[in-house]
């Protein structure tokens, strides 16, 4: 009597955003079976959009923290060369033939590789204080501010559209032109509350 397939499942993640084209990258992926079997050295494999296999390696005990059977492993795979949007496919190949293949494809972009430390610091409008936790974008590029109101970036030289937002802010865009190293100084503004509905 043949035994019943297990269905198996990829999960990825810490995906670099963006990939620095030409370069090598990491990124996580775990692989969980529908009835919890041990799934440690199962092949992971990963392909770029020629089928060329760019990186890959097995999954290891235990499970990832906080699991019972993701188990997982970090991945080195070679960047595509060129920049713009791409894509990687995850083929994973468990040793028990009683396990399905699962297959899953991540889209990423490549950029070309950063040359220029830029480094943000924003500030309260109002009260001229540092403002934490602000998510940053220049251009593809993403950072957070840190305990003291401040991020670094690194990127290639060029012109850049800066992005901040943080919840209880109204949402900011600034234009930067980037030849070197610089630091850039950004005042949000806090957002009006919401008037509550006054109900009689």
């Amino acid at each position: 009597m043949n035994e019943e397939n297990h269905e198996t499942s990829l999960a990825v993640w810490d995906v670099p955003s963006p990939v620095i084209a030409g370069r090598r990258a990491t990124l996580k992926v775990g692989i969980a079976c529908s009835s919890g079997c041990d799934l440690a050295g199962t092949r992971i494999d990963v392909h770029n959009e020629t089928g060329l296999r760019v990186g890959g390696g097995r999954v290891l005990s235990p499970p990832w923290p906080g699991t019972t059977a993701l188990y997982w492993a970090e991945l080195d795979v070679a960047a595509p060369e060129t920049e713009g949007d791409h894509s990687w496919t995850l083929e994973a190949t468990s040793p028990e033939p009683s396990h399905t293949q699962a297959t899953s494809i991540v889209r990423f972009v490549a950029s070309r590789p950063p040359e220029h430390r830029v480094t943000v610091e924003v500030i309260d409008k109002a009260t001229g204080m540092r403002v934490t936790g602000v998510e940053l974008r220049l251009g593809r590029f993403r950072a957070t501010t840190n305990d003291a109101g401040m991020a670094d970036v690194e990127v290639p030289g060029g012109t850049y559209e800066v992005c901040a937002w943080k919840i209880g802010y109204d949402v900011l865009s600034h234009t930067a032109h980037v030849a070197g190293d610089t630091t850039i100084q950004l005042e949000m503004t806090a957002a009006p509350e919401a008037e509550q509905p006054y109900w009689m």
